[in-house]
């Protein structure tokens, strides 16, 4: 069965429970963290602590035909997903960064 649900940026805001920039952060002293081991070239991370969440927000980002992959965080026990798609709060830090530098 296939269930088409219909999710804006926003909504994608409101699934993850934590986000940060993952490419530069020195994520690749913890290799072990992540299962499977991530690439470290990624942009950014989310964080999802139930499974349909994480579900929700995989199929959101390919319908933006933007590529990730999803790995287990084995501190917190949370899915992750690794992509180059920037969500708003990120699009808004960006636009902060610019107009501060």
């Amino acid at each position: 069965m296939k269930i088409q649900i219909d999710i804006k940026a926003a909504d994608f805001e409101e699934l993850w429970i934590n986000s940060m920039e993952w490419k530069n952060n020195d994520w690749q002293k913890q290799p072990g963290r992540f299962s499977p081991s991530p690439i470290f070239s990624w942009a950014f991370v989310y964080w999802f602590d139930n499974y349909a969440a994480l579900k929700m927000a995989e199929g959101f980002i390919s319908s933006l035909s933007k590529n990730y992959a999803t790995h287990l965080d084995q501190n917190t026990g949370d899915w992750v997903i690794l992509t180059n798609y920037a969500s708003p709060c990120h699009l808004r830090k960006s636009v902060r960064k610019k107009v501060s530098a």
